[in-house]
C-alpha cells in the first residue's frame, strides 16, 4: 500500500498541469529505477519506525525496572520458607549470627562467607534471617541449571534482567558464544545492584545486603561467574557499596575463594553452620517426630546430627522398618560414595584414602580433625587433593582450617569395615537393644 501511494503521488507531481504539455514517457529502465529507489525508502522508513519504537520501549521498561528495583530493595526480598513445623529445627543462635552479618554499619567493609555440608540447614537458616531482616537485604538463589541465572537474578530484584531492545538481543545472540551470555546476564544484575546500592545507601546511610545462596553449583559448573561475583564483592566492600554474603557447602568453594587476591576483604574466619548436637537431635526424634529414647539413640549413633538425614532414617524407622535395615540402607549408600571416590580396595586413592583414616582415627587423635597442611601432604598435586576433597567423604572446615570426616554416616562405615582400612582396635558397632 506504502508502495502504491508513492509511486501514484510520483507519477501525479510529475505530469505537466497544461494540456499543451506532450504526454509524459516513461522506459522500462526508468520504470525498474524508480520502483527500486522508492522500495528501498520506504523500507528504511519502515526499519527507522520499527527500531525507533524499539529502543524506546526498552528505554522505557529499563526506567520502569530501575524504580521497581528501588522499592524491592527497600523491604528486602523476603524469600518464602517451605518447610513443614515438624520438620523443622529451630536454631535461634545461628540465625542471630546470620543477622548480625544482614545489618552491617555504614563503614562495614568486607564480604562473608557462610559454609556449611549439604543438609545441615543452611539455606534455611540464611532464608529465615534474611526474611527477618528484610529492608536492604537481597536474596539470589543461584540455580543447579545455570541457563536459568539470569531469571535467578530477575526473581531476586522483582523484574526481568533483560533491559536491551529486541534488535540488541538478535545482535548479542548472533555474536555470543555459549558462556558469555551467562557472564553477560552477570555483570549486567551487578551493575544493576551497584546503582540500587547507591540509592539505598544514599537514604540509610549504610550498604544494602546481596546474598548468594548455593554458589557451590557455581564452581563445578562455571568457575568464572564465581570469580566475577567475587571481585566485584571485594570492589564494592572497598567503595562501602553494598555487602556480598556467600552461602555455599564446604569443600571446593572455599579453596578456590581462598585462593584468589579478593580474598582480602573476606571476613574471617568464616562462619560454618555445623551439625546440631546430639541435645538438639534427641529433642528433633523425641518430640516432633515422637521416636522413643531407646531408639532415637541408635539413629543418632548412626547418623549423627545431620539433619537431612536425620529426617531420612525417621521415615523410613516411623514406616515400621527395622533398624537393622535402616542402618544397612544407609551405610550401602556411603558406600556408594566410596567407590565413586575411588577409595575402596583397588580404587585410585585407595592407599592415601586408608592413611588419611588411620590419622583421622588415630588413638591420640581425639578430635578426630587433621589440620589442612597434614591433609595436604599426602597429594603431589592440587587438582588430586580438590577431587578427594569433593567426593564427600571427607570435609574441608574453613573456620577452624581443618579437614573431618563428611559426616557421622561415613565415620560409621568406616568402623564398620575397620577390616578394609586397616583402623586398628575399632570395636565400635551400632547394635539393636531390645
Amino acid at each position: 500500500m506504502f508502495l502504491t501511494l508513492h509511486l501514484f503521488f510520483y507519477f501525479y507531481s510529475s505530469k505537466s498541469f497544461t494540456n499543451s504539455s506532450p504526454p509524459l514517457h516513461i522506459s522500462e529502465t526508468s520504470f525498474l529505477s524508480i520502483f527500486l529507489s522508492s522500495a528501498v525508502g520506504i523500507l528504511a522508513s519502515i526499519l527507522l519506525f520499527f527500531v525507533s519504537g524499539d529502543v524506546l520501549y526498552a528505554c522505557c521498561r529499563s526506567l520502569y525496572n530501575e524504580n521497581l528495583l528501588n522499592k524491592t530493595v527497600e523491604k528486602g526480598t523476603q524469600p518464602k520458607i517451605d518447610i513443614s513445623n515438624d520438620e523443622f529445627v529451630s536454631r535461634p543462635q545461628v540465625v542471630e549470627r546470620i543477622k548480625e552479618i544482614l545489618q552491617p554499619h555504614k563503614n562495614h567493609s568486607y564480604y562473608h562467607l557462610i559454609c556449611g555440608e549439604h543438609g545441615t540447614g543452611k539455606t534455611t537458616l540464611a532464608r529465615i534471617a534474611s526474611s527477618e531482616v528484610g529492608c536492604g537485604v537481597i536474596y539470589v538463589d543461584i540455580p543447579a541449571d545455570l541457563s536459568g541465572l539470569d531469571k535467578a537474578f530477575g526473581k531476586a530484584i522483582n523484574f526481568a534482567s533483560e533491559k536491551i531492545s529486541i534488535t540488541g538481543q538478535w545482535l548479542r545472540k548472533i555474536k555470543s558464544d555459549v558462556d558469555t551470555p551467562k557472564i553477560s546476564e552477570c555483570a549486567k544484575a551487578l551493575k544493576t545492584f551497584r546503582h540500587a546500592s547507591e540509592v539505598y545507601k544514599a537514604k540509610h546511610d549504610k550498604p544494602m545486603v546481596i546474598v548468594y545462596d548455593n554458589v557451590s553449583y557455581l564452581v563445578h559448573k562455571n568457575p568464572k561467574i564465581l570469580d566475577i561475583l567475587q571481585d566485584d564483592a571485594k570492589h564494592s566492600a572497598d567503595d562501602r557499596k553494598y555487602i556480598a554474603v556467600f552461602v555455599c557447602s564446604e569443600g571446593s568453594v572455599p579453596q578456590r575463594m581462598e585462593s584468589r587476591s579478593a580474598w582480602s576483604r573476606a571476613k574471617t574466619p568464616v562462619m560454618e553452620i555445623g551439625d546440631l548436637s546430639k541435645e538438639e537431635s534427641m529433642e528433633y526424634l523425641i518430640k516432633k517426630r515422637k521416636i522413643k529414647e531407646v531408639d532415637v539413640k541408635k539413629l543418632f549413633d548412626l547418623v549423627g546430627g545431620r539433619i537431612i538425614e536425620l529426617k531420612t532414617v525417621a521415615d523410613d524407622f516411623l514406616k515400621g522398618q527395622e533398624f537393622e535395615v535402616v542402618k544397612k540402607q544407609v551405610l550401602n549408600k556411603v558406600e556408594k560414595t566410596f567407590r565413586s571416590a575411588e577409595l575402596l580396595p583397588n580404587g585410585l586413592y585407595y592407599e592415601v584414602g586408608k592413611s588419611i583414616i588411620g590419622d583421622l582415627l588415630n588413638s591420640n587423635n581425639k578430635s578426630n580433625e587433621l589440620s589442612f597442611l597434614d591433609f595436604n601432604k599426602y597429594f603431589d598435586k592440587t587438582e588430586k587433593l580438590n577431587e578427594v576433597l569433593g567426593s564427600n567423604i571427607f570435609s574441608y572446615h574453613p573456620e577452624k582450617n581443618v579437614v573431618t570426616f563428611q559426616s557421622q554416616s561415613v565415620k560409621c562405615y568406616v568402623h564398620e569395615n575397620a577390616d578394609i582400612f586397616s583402623v586398628p582396635g575399632s570395636h565400635i558397632k551400632i547394635i539393636e537393644v531390645n
